[in-house]
């Protein structure tokens, strides 16, 4: 017979069984990443294409955008770091990076929220050029998604919550923040790089 897999177990007491519905959440994770990855990836396409055209003005440096990366990055880490303490049993850790990783994505939103308001500022508002339009969608939804991972962090918080359950669930959401901050790394890289020339090149057009 196959052992039953488990979590590891709370100081001082027995293992605790992996309950079988986490296969099933597990699956859905995947699910949901895949979906979410599809609709990138087409906009993606549409914005390599929409550059390609000769009425694109690509937009201002904008260095902000590197620290809020960094702090995405660091959220990440900061919440794998509570996914291994949950595990090993360690609860006043795990909920302690918890916290910190919660705050620095929230940061995150903030400092996107920073960078809309400069750039409207400065008159690269969302109808100005396609450039700007494609900007703030890609950015507005990633965000939007990570709103969601935040609440999915939000969910556990209550201290009633079994350790088995509690560990389940941090590692789940964990992964879909990993999940976004390899989404917005690929968006940064692209929004940083591509060029119109780039993009015409990748099209085929001819300028």
């Amino acid at each position: 017979m196959r052992p039953v897999p488990s979590w590891p177990p709370m100081p001082g007491g027995a293992p605790i069984a992996q309950p079988p519905r986490r296969r099933a959440s597990q699956v859905a994770i995947w699910w949901l990443m895949g979906v979410i990855g599809v609709l990138f990836g087409l906009m993606l396409v549409a914005y390599v294409m929409r550059m390609s055209l000769g009425d694109w003005r690509p937009l201002p440096s904008l260095p902000m955008l590197w620290l809020n990366t960094g702090v995405l990055a660091a959220a990440c880490i900061v919440m794998q770091s509570s996914v291994w303490q949950a595990k090993r049993g360690e609860l006043r850790r795990s909920r302690r990076d918890w916290t910190v990783a919660g705050v620095l994505a929230l940061m995150f939103v903030i400092g996107q929220l920073w960078v809309w308001r400069d750039l409207v500022a400065r008159h690269y508002g969302v109808a100005g050029n396609p450039a700007n339009s494609f900007f703030f969608l890609l950015t507005g939804l990633h965000a939007l998604h990570l709103v969601g991972g935040l609440v999915a962090w939000a969910l556990l918080m209550p201290r009633a919550m079994s350790h088995g359950t509690r560990a389940r669930r941090l590692s789940l959401t964990a992964q879909y923040w990993h999940f976004l901050l390899l989404l917005w790394l690929v968006l940064f890289a692209a929004m940083v790089n591509l060029t119109p020339e780039i993009a015409q090149r990748l099209c085929g057009v001819s300028q």
